[in-house]
């Protein structure tokens, strides 16, 4: 039997007992899952697969940094948003009352760059409640009504011949999914956060404005005003 030097038998056994750790976690998500909860519980097993796909990713590129043993050596670049632009996101399945599974969601950054990986945001939802910010059907409509636009120009000006039949088809697919969606908008503000952008969903098609598209001044100007009175003392607010 080959006898591995002390710090060796200690890496050896410490990676042993993090396997177990991890092994012990995924029994659990396991018994979770059995139990056949509703809600967030139902998408348990799609989340930490595609978490760990996520975490996969990361940990392949640290160790060719630590391989090459230069760890700026690739800094990947990341999509730049505008304060106000509309995404939509995965945020998992969170602890508690945590925001949970797929929702539309504003940036909040004042700044952003190509190299920042997160961005902090307010989440969306279509339930109301007693700490959602009515927004009414400000977000909706303002998506469809951009795409409907861009929709016009597949017809030459007479509006009697299609010039892009493949890029309306697109369209309509995205205004057809957009419209399905309830219409009345809340946001979330007591539930502010920030997150990686790894975890926001690509557009449907290249038509998509989603990520690109920015709310109007009034859909702001009511977050501002919400999140102030949420988190900052009308105290310090009025110094």
């Amino acid at each position: 039997m080959t006898i591995l030097p002390v710090d060796e038998e200690m890496t050896d056994s410490k990676l042993l007992n993090d396997i177990i750790k991890i092994e012990k976690a995924y029994m659990i998500y396991g018994n979770i899952v059995r139990k056949k909860l509703p809600y967030k519980f139902k998408y348990l097993d799609d989340w930490q697969l595609k978490k760990s796909k996520k975490l996969l990713e990361e940990a392949n590129t640290l160790e060719y940094n630590l391989c090459e043993k230069n760890i700026t050596k690739i800094i990947p670049n990341y999509k730049k948003f505008k304060r106000g632009t509309l995404i939509q996101a995965d945020f998992g399945v969170g602890l508690g009352c945590e925001m949970s599974q797929v929702h539309f969601a504003i940036v909040l950054n004042n700044y952003d760059n190509l190299k920042n990986n997160v961005l902090t945001v307010v989440p969306l939802t279509s339930q109301s409640g007693k700490y959602n910010l009515d927004l009414g059907s400000l977000v909706i409509d303002e998506l469809v009504k951009k795409i409907e636009s861009e929709k016009s120009s597949c017809f030459s000006p007479n509006k009697k011949s299609v010039i892009d039949e493949v890029k309306l088809n697109k369209l309509v697919v995205l205004i057809n999914y957009y419209k399905s969606k309830v219409k009345r908008t809340y946001a979330c503000c007591s539930l502010v956060t920030t997150i990686s952008k790894t975890r926001i969903i690509k557009p449907i098609n290249e038509y998509d404005i989603i990520g690109n598209a920015i709310c109007s001044n009034e859909v702001m100007d009511k977050i501002d005003i919400e999140t102030i009175n949420r988190f900052i003392s009308k105290k310090s607010w009025q110094l």
